[in-house]
């Protein structure tokens, strides 16, 4: 039987912002979609998910990227909201993600962890 992995005080405070980001952007969706309100919820809701990203910072590559899509997701929803125009709305999401995968050390962690994948 595996041994249950204690979590460490920023961890539990990460995944509480994880499920408090997730109830903040599902409540945006839901609550007046397309409107400013909406979007102004979704940027909180994207926010609390990057603090949830770093707070967290799971060894599961796959997982980080999801929580960064999501993030960016968010923050790609405020701007077409507030600009309505896809250009800056892509634009904005690209640098979002880039800067969340920079800042939280994905880059490095897929290079130090390169050497352990098979090689087919």
């Amino acid at each position: 039987m595996k041994r249950i992995r204690q979590l460490t005080f920023l961890q539990s405070f990460g995944y509480l912002a994880l499920a408090l980001g997730l109830i903040i952007e599902v409540y945006a969706l839901f609550n007046g979609l397309g409107t400013r309100l909406s979007g102004d919820d979704m940027f909180g809701g994207a926010v609390v998910l990057a603090l949830a990203i770093a707070f967290i910072h799971s060894k599961n590559l796959p997982v980080n990227l999801i929580l960064i899509a999501l993030s960016t997701l968010g923050f790609a929803y405020f701007t077409f909201i507030h600009t309505h125009a896809w250009f800056w709305t892509i634009v904005l999401a690209l640098l979002a993600a880039a800067f969340m995968i920079y800042f939280f050390g994905l880059r490095g962690e897929v290079r130090r962890n390169q050497s352990e994948w098979f090689h087919f």
